[in-house]
């Protein structure tokens, strides 16, 4: 079965079985130039700040996204606005199976730390400019996980030079099952916030 979504953009390539919940409304990539902890390069990953792991939950369909490093000093694209840059967040996402279908890195957006969700755009996924420079320098982007696996990615968002404090928010509006036993139900929305805090 899958879930219809008023939002069908990126839900493109769902196959029958997919779930596409529309990504309505809000996420400012806002952030400002708050001095990150040494870099710490290994063999398998580049240069990143581990995070607090907290976890964002979809209580609804089992979807769960963990924060695990960041990276706020990732070089500027040319031609880059003036007052924004790059972040990097790494997330292990782990695909809820209630419904079955995958689900999409654009349902995870960084945002300014309290800022109004009701009033910011969430879930717009990791900008062009970004993506061809993160895969180059070995930031493998977070990709579309399949209901009941597990996949761990980057995500790239622009916030502003100003802003020091950000959080990671996961975003799943309302939709409708399309198919199957459940067919025609509605599937409520899920929201779910929490803080990018750098390890000490």
């Amino acid at each position: 079965m899958r879930i219809s979504s008023r939002r069908t953009t990126l839900a493109a390539a769902l196959t029958v079985a997919a779930i596409a919940l529309t990504g309505c409304s809000t996420g400012s990539s806002s952030d400002a130039g708050r001095s990150s902890a040494s870099p710490t390069p290994s063999v398998s990953q580049p240069p990143s700040t581990s995070l607090q792991e907290q976890t964002l939950t979809d209580d609804v369909d089992g979807t769960k996204v963990t924060a695990l490093a960041i990276v706020e000093d990732f070089p500027a694209p040319a031609g880059t606005t003036d007052g924004l840059r790059p972040m990097l967040v790494q997330v292990r996402l782990e695909a809820g199976d209630e419904y079955g279908g995958s689900v999409f890195p654009y349902r995870v957006s960084v945002t300014t730390r309290a800022v109004n969700l009701d009033y910011v755009t969430l879930g717009l996924g990791t900008p062009e400019a970004l993506k061809a420079p993160m895969a180059a320098a070995g930031y493998s982007l977070l990709q579309a996980t399949p209901a009941g696996e597990t996949a761990t990615g980057w995500i790239g968002a622009w916030v502003r030079t100003d802003e020091t404090e950000f959080d990671l928010v996961y975003d799943r509006p309302e939709g409708k099952v399309i198919g199957g036993s459940k067919s025609g139900e509605v599937v409520p929305p899920s929201r779910d916030i929490v803080p990018l805090i750098p390890q000490d």
